[in-house]
């Protein structure tokens, strides 16, 4: 009796602690942090730009997509980074954005263009 009262015991805390873990791990895509900055460099007349995609939160996000229809630039932007797909570009090809990590592309542009993400997947373990 005493050993099945350890293991409904056991077994509770285990929930328990699965439930506050995953609590502390409830990712929003509010909590990817968009900056721009503008850099010293001009590309062929344009205003370069650095842009951060900072992931906020304690667990990875994934599939990031930011809106970017009509965004344009003269630099070459590495596509792994940031590529078009319809009205919408994937952040780092994808790939999942480790807690508070940045991604970052520049483009060159005149005015800078306002990157608002849409979507991503969490994924707390």
């Amino acid at each position: 009796m005493a050993t099945m009262a350890s293991t409904t015991h056991l077994l509770f805390a285990i929930i328990l602690f699965n439930l506050l873990y995953k609590g502390f791990c409830q990712c929003k895509l509010e909590d990817i942090a968009v900056g721009t900055e503008r850099t010293p460099a001009l590309i062929q007349g344009k205003q370069e730009w650095n842009v951060s995609f900072i992931n906020t939160c304690r667990c990875p996000q994934q599939a990031l997509t930011v809106s970017c229809d009509g965004f344009q630039t003269v630099e070459k932007v590495d596509p792994n980074i940031f590529a078009p797909v319809g009205n919408n570009c994937t952040v780092n090809g994808g790939r999942p954005i480790a807690p508070f990590t940045t991604v970052q592309f520049l483009y060159a542009w005149d005015p800078p263009f306002i990157f608002v993400p849409v979507s991503s997947q969490v994924h707390c373990t």
